[in-house]
């Protein structure tokens, strides 16, 4: 439930940046899209946890668009940036959710 729960609160802040900070048209549409998407693949990672990497591409897409679109604000870019970097690490560890993991609540013989 972190996973999701930490996907959802960065989806949530590129969406409320989206509209709050300085952005160019096509920023801040790239930036709620990625949002939306965002959430709706942490939602999909339940039942399938191949799908954060779903999660992956998005942040290394946000993060280009964050480093190499012109206009871009500076606070804009900079929290692009940083939440595509989370979104990544976030990404790229396995969730706690799938199946077959060792741990304490569910041991591997």
């Amino acid at each position: 439930m972190r996973f999701i729960f930490w996907n959802l609160l960065f989806a949530t802040w590129l969406l409320v940046s989206a509209f709050v900070l300085p952005h160019t048209v096509f920023s801040q549409a790239t930036t709620w899209v990625a949002a939306l998407a965002v959430g709706a693949a942490a939602m999909l990672a339940v039942g399938r946890p191949a799908a954060r990497f779903a999660i992956t591409a998005i942040a290394v897409f946000l993060a280009l668009v964050a480093l190499l679109l012109p206009g871009m604000s500076t606070a804009a870019a900079v929290s692009n940036a940083v939440v595509a970097a989370l979104l990544f690490a976030l990404s790229v560890v396995r969730p706690g959710h799938a199946a077959g993991e060792a741990g304490p609540a569910n041991p591997v013989a």
